[in-house]
Parts: C-alpha cells; sequence; structure tokens
C-alpha cells in the first residue's frame, strides 16, 4: 500500500537559509565565519547550494517511492519557476502536493498535483491538518486530529516536547534529520502523546 509522507522548508536553491539555520552543508571556511559570529554581507558558494539540494532531494528518493504521495507544507524553493520545475521533476515521487509557504511563489502550482493554503487530510482513519505555520488550536483538534507543520526550523521542538499531549509535530528539515517523516513513524511519534491527550480529555467530563 502507498506510503504518505510529510516535510517543509526545503528551500532549493536559498543559499541563506544554509547559512542561517546552520545547516550540515556548508564548507569549512564558511563554518568558520559563522563560528566567528559573521552572519552578514557574504553569500554561501554555489558549491554548498548544490551540495545542500543534492541531500534534501537524495534523502527524498530514498524513503519515498514513485506511488507514495509526498505533502510538502510550504517553503519548497526559492527560485524562478523554471528552476523550481527542474528541482521538482527530480523528484521521482509522482503525487507531490503542496501546502504554500511565504517564500513559495504562486506560479509554482502546475508543479504539484494540489496545492492548499492549509487544509484537512484523511489517512487510514486519521485526521489531519496541514499548516506551512504552526497553530495551537486547528480544526478537531478537541477530538483527536494531528497538527503538522513547518516554518519555524525546529524552534518549537521543545515546546512541543514539553507539552507530551499535544499532538502536534514540525516535520521541517531542520526538525527530522532532513529528511520526509512517514505517516507510519508519525503515528508511533503520536501515540504516547494521543493516550496522554485522551486521559487528559477524560478530565475535563462532559
Amino acid at each position: 500500500m502507498p506510503e504518505l509522507w510529510f516535510t517543509a522548508d526545503l528551500h532549493l536553491g536559498h543559499g541563506n537559509i544554509i547559512k542561517y539555520c546552520q545547516r550540515p552543508f556548508l564548507n569549512a571556511k564558511e563554518k568558520d565565519r559563522l563560528g566567528e559570529g559573521d552572519r552578514a554581507g557574504w553569500s554561501v558558494s554555489r558549491e554548498t547550494v548544490v551540495r545542500h539540494d543534492n541531500a534534501l532531494i537524495d534523502a527524498i528518493n530514498e524513503r519515498v517511492s514513485e506511488k507514495d504521495t509526498l505533502w510538502i507544507l510550504g517553503d519548497f524553493s526559492l527560485c524562478s519557476f523554471e528552476e523550481a520545475e527542474a528541482y521538482r521533476n527530480r523528484i521521482t515521487c509522482r503525487h507531490v502536493n503542496l501546502v504554500w509557504g511565504n517564500h513559495d511563489l504562486p506560479g509554482y502550482e502546475p508543479l504539484f498535483e494540489k496545492t492548499m493554503q492549509q487544509g484537512m487530510v484523511k489517512h487510514e482513519g486519521q485526521k489531519i491538518w496541514l499548516n506551512h505555520y504552526p497553530m495551537r488550536s486547528w480544526d478537531k483538534s478537541f477530538h483527536g486530529s494531528w497538527h503538522l507543520y513547518g516554518h519555524v526550523h525546529s524552534r518549537l521542538q521543545e515546546e512541543d516536547a514539553r507539552n507530551s499531549r499535544a499532538l502536534t509535530r514540525d516535520v521541517g528539515v531542520d526538525a527530522t534529520d532532513y529528511a520526509p517523516v512517514s505517516f507510519t513513524e508519525m503515528a508511533q511519534y503520536m501515540k504516547p502523546r494521543e493516550k496522554e491527550f485522551w486521559a487528559w480529555k477524560e478530565t475535563l467530563g462532559d
């Protein structure tokens, strides 16, 4: 049976995000500059951008099969349509959908099977609210729906971890070891959280 996959914040072709998020694709000189606190006024090399883009696309193609479905929760790229199309064509999965992020250009729409600003998907009976941005209340959140998001580049991981009944997860690459996450993996992550969520809800009464 085809699997469902999630990722976000690829930022393909976007050199500054590699620098500002300190993604592990910088060369030694670039790492040294960051280590010295030098963040502005310079750009990462073209070779670093290519290394970054290749690694993210390879990670998708290694995990996501041609017949699976991949949801990208925003910030696919920051390029012209032609460059974004070239990136999309390198992804072997046929069913790639986009939740619009703040860096995605409206012209990207033809590159994806489906696009939306935010919305609910249902898989194996589980409702999942998808948005590029993190939310603390969402459709059916009081009834056990999950919420997956990106945008914050792993900055809310500790907050999510502290609230062990929160049915939320950052699926951006900075929070997922630069690879997509499957529905199966997500279900394992959510299982103990769901147990706590439903126990908490029972304490509220009718």
